[in-house]
């Protein structure tokens, strides 16, 4: 282990210069100070030690005086070397502890997220299921009639085809006996009732196809929804088209409470990650539909979803006429686990989460207004184009 190190220029059997340079292609001993020591007065030889990594020179013969100044002076600059090395070697331990902490707290704000969203489809759940039941209830009803019916015309024209083959085989092929052959198939047809099912085929499969159409819708609004969204891949996203899926997949939690009124125009593309901003329009969507709801009022409450350009952005309204927000908690409302709902209620970390997502995933801005009594409106900013 060598700090500092002394080498004079000319010497019998290396030059310093090829000893110096050697000693700094070895990265052992980029720290250590070379002093070099010479009685040449060659400005020439100076620069080339320089070049080479020389930190010092010293002339010949030597003073003493200056001798120890300048090896005070290489002491102090080792000195401060070692110390720079262990300050980066414990800077770079503390970084590479920081960047470990903040995947761990990515990863629990993942989590997190995930978590509240999946409380939110649970709570959705019961509504959902009533909105897939309905339209797949008539459209099992339609098929078990298809079935029925099917089944009918197939033993109808089985029979049918023995009938006229045994006709067509019989000696006895006269028009009276195929008029009675055919006047009982008539029969037969008709006590089958085949031409009502036949009449009612075309709407029957429209009424099913409607049906399962309404299915799909839900089904593929609820994965745009439930998706993960751990990359916060954004792309172009039609708002009234993402509103009507919003709605859709929140529409039987709040149909019994309000009505919802959309005021969209329907050239507005948005630049965001739809699975977020959908979860931020179903918290605010479903939190006014709760608050009407806790009124116990016998008319209906209102919710209107508008949106106006405005530059490169577009600004989008939640109005509701439910209860208001007091006032001195409006400061509070993105705050995490805050809430007024009852114990079980709610996590307190919709808007919150709400908040995050606008805000520091997708540099936009949300607020709130409200008066007691009066509703509450919710103004959302988000880029139209790509920032």
């Amino acid at each position: 282990n060598i700090d500092i190190l002394i080498l004079d220029i000319v010497m019998p059997r290396i030059s310093g210069l090829d000893l110096l340079k050697m000693f700094r292609e070895d990265s052992h001993y980029d720290n250590m100070p070379i002093i070099m020591l010479t009685s040449l007065n060659d400005s020439s030889s100076y620069a080339q030690c320089y070049e080479l990594g020389a930190y010092d020179f010293i002339t010949k013969p030597i003073n003493g005086l200056e001798f120890k100044a300048r090896m005070k002076v290489a002491i102090e600059a080792k000195l401060n070397s070692n110390k720079l090395q262990r300050l980066v070697a414990v800077t770079q331990e503390q970084n590479d502890e920081l960047k470990e902490m903040n995947a761990r707290l990515t990863e629990a704000e993942f989590q997190i997220v995930q978590s509240e969203k999946m409380a939110a489809v649970g709570q959705l759940a019961a509504g959902l299921a009533h909105e897939i039941n309905n339209p797949m209830s008539f459209v099992s009803s339609n098929f078990e009639f298809l079935k029925k019916h099917f089944l009918k015309l197939s033993d109808f024209l089985h029979d049918m085809d023995k009938r006229l083959r045994l006709a067509y085989d019989s000696q006895n092929t006269s028009r009276e006996y195929v008029y009675v052959a055919i006047m009982e198939l008539v029969e037969q047809y008709e006590q089958l009732n085949i031409n009502y099912a036949l009449h009612e085929l075309d709407s029957i499969l429209a009424d099913s196809e409607d049906g399962i159409m309404r299915v799909t819708k839900i089904i593929n609004s609820l994965r745009v929804f439930t998706r993960s969204s751990k990359d916060d891949e954004k792309s172009s996203f039609d708002l009234l088209d993402l509103i009507h899926q919003v709605f859709l997949i929140s529409k039987n939690e709040i149909k019994y409470y309000a009505n919802v009124d959309i005021n969209i125009p329907d050239d507005i593309i948005i630049y965001c990650n739809g699975v977020q901003i959908a979860q931020v329009f179903v918290n605010i969507l479903v939190n006014a539909a709760h608050a009407i709801k806790s009124q116990h009022r016998e008319e209906m409450g209102t919710i209107l979803i508008s949106a106006n350009k405005s530059g490169h952005n577009v600004v989008i309204h939640f109005q509701d006429d439910g209860p208001g927000i007091p006032k001195e908690n409006l400061n509070k409302v993105f705050e995490p686990f805050f809430t007024t709902k009852e114990i079980g209620k709610g996590t307190g970390l919709g808007l919150s989460i709400s908040y995050d997502i606008i805000v520091n995933k997708h540099n936009g801005s949300i607020d709130v207004k409200s008066e007691e009594g009066k509703g509450t409106v919710f103004t959302i900013i988000l880029p139209m184009v790509s920032t």
